[in-house]
């Protein structure tokens, strides 16, 4: 278990015109959905968010794990497996001692 809690936070930003790269056109949201049921089923101690933007369009979608994760640049949902294995070692599972910590935590708007 972790002194603080983390975040695992993902970008679920559309980017206006069809010419631009977006997280969001690139299936983050999907993404988004399957990570939140993961935590929830297994009791991963991770609060999740989904942000705006990360600011690195090209590359996504795009996720952290904060405070201090490396960057996971263009995840698929291939990949959601091995990033709750990821989150399951690092942050633990189960226990009263973090109640609340995999609250979801939707995007402004949504």
């Amino acid at each position: 278990m972790t002194d603080a809690p983390h975040t695992f936070a993902i970008c679920v930003n559309r980017r206006l015109g069809a010419d631009k790269p977006s997280c969001a056109a690139r299936g983050s949201e999907s993404i988004a959905d399957a990570m939140e049921a993961g935590i929830r089923e297994r009791g991963i101690q991770v609060g999740m968010e989904r942000l705006v933007c990360f600011g690195m369009c090209m590359d996504g979608p795009n996720a952290r794990l904060i405070p201090g994760g490396a960057f996971h640049k263009g995840i698929k949902k291939e990949d959601v497996q091995a990033l709750l294995d990821e989150l399951e070692r690092i942050c633990g599972c189960g226990g009263d001692e973090m109640k609340g910590a995999n609250e979801v935590i939707p995007a402004p708007g949504s």
